[in-house]
């Protein structure tokens, strides 16, 4: 992912978004506190925009600075929903992976407390 827009505020954020979805650019809105080492510290920005595809950025900043450029790298229905797909079954593997390895830990911590009887 690559960031190519940052918002003073989310909803500004998420009317951009919707509008490069539309024109089939698949984008990402974050919070900028979650790129904040400090979240203390309070910056201008509060979101950020970031372009999923590396090869659609260059479109997706196009499209912002003018409405009516044609976007080379868009996706049609069938792709974006390919990608959400693909995006869905990694998250689920990730957490499925996550989630056995804390079960593992656990079981492994539960029978060394009860070998050392405690």
């Amino acid at each position: 992912m690559q960031m190519i827009a940052k918002y003073a505020t989310r909803s500004e954020a998420e009317e951009r978004a919707a509008f490069l979805r539309s024109r089939g650019i698949a984008v990402h809105v974050s919070d900028m506190t979650s790129l904040r080492l400090n979240l203390a510290h309070q910056g201008r920005f509060r979101a950020a925009l970031w372009a999923v595809l590396p090869e659609q950025a260059e479109d997706a900043v196009a499209l912002l600075e003018d409405p009516d450029h044609r976007a080379a790298t868009a996706l049609n229905e069938h792709e974006f929903q390919r990608l959400e797909g693909e995006g869905a079954d990694a998250a689920r593997r990730t957490m499925i992976r996550w989630l056995t390895i804390t079960a593992l830990v656990l079981a492994g911590l539960a029978a060394l407390i009860a070998a050392l009887g405690l």
